[in-house]
């Protein structure tokens, strides 16, 4: 007689599947561990955007010039206003709400149009000093040096005149106060304001020719009046 081997069959579950034996292993556990991590790592990311578009939009009121304002000039109502603007806070720009207190102040140096106003662009006291006057020359065009500017130092020499007997060359120091302008002359004549001591004053403004001599930059004493 043939006798049919028997196997043992494996534990079934209520469901009718095979029971698994051994160890626990859970695979819904683990995806639900990578999704948490995923959400965390999006949330990070989306946090980070989020702070570096509110930086890139945290714009501040500030000062700037609407015109050109040379070096010296009294700062007026009508030179100056507000813009919003997000600038680096390392520079010292003027907060917009002291636009009011600005005016009565002078510039220190030339603010060029459409420019941010810094702390150190102006000052409480005129940049004259008070020993001083301004005194506007004519020089022709094409004689004065390259790289003047305002409050720039100078040496201003009158050629000594041939009709007096062992007459010499006068030389006066100065800055310049104004930039060139073009006046009505057909000359071509250029003029140049001018800051010389009170007791040269005279002297300078009778001349008929002066010659304009850049110096060596030097500290200017108008330029330590106090900030606003």
């Amino acid at each position: 007689m043939t006798t049919t081997p028997s196997f043992a069959q494996p534990d079934s579950g209520n469901d009718g599947r095979p029971a698994m034996s051994g160890p626990g292993f859970n695979p819904a556990s683990r995806r639900r561990s990578r999704i948490a991590a995923g959400v965390a790592l999006a949330a990070i990311a989306l946090g980070g955007n989020l702070l570096v578009y509110s930086n890139l939009n945290s714009s501040e009121p500030v000062v700037q010039a609407v015109r050109d304002v040379p070096a010296g000039q009294l700062i007026t109502s009508d030179m100056l206003r507000t813009v919003d603007v997000d600038a680096d806070s390392t520079v010292t720009l003027i907060e917009g709400d002291r636009l009011d207190s600005l005016v009565g102040t002078y510039a220190k140096v030339r603010l060029v149009a459409g420019s941010l106003v810094t702390a150190e662009a102006l000052q409480t006291d005129p940049l004259v000093n008070p020993d001083s006057a301004v005194v506007a020359i004519q020089v022709a065009d094409g004689a004065l040096p390259t790289g003047l500017r305002e409050r720039s130092p100078i040496l201003l020499v009158l050629p000594a005149q041939r009709s007096i007997d062992d007459a010499s060359v006068t030389s006066i120091p100065g800055r310049v106060v104004g930039l060139p302008i073009a006046t009505s002359s057909a000359l071509g004549l250029q003029s140049l304001s001018v800051e010389v001591e009170t007791d040269a004053a005279a002297t300078v403004a009778a001349a008929d020719d002066v010659r304009v001599v850049l110096v060596e930059p030097a500290e200017d004493p108008a330029a330590t009046g106090g900030e606003p």
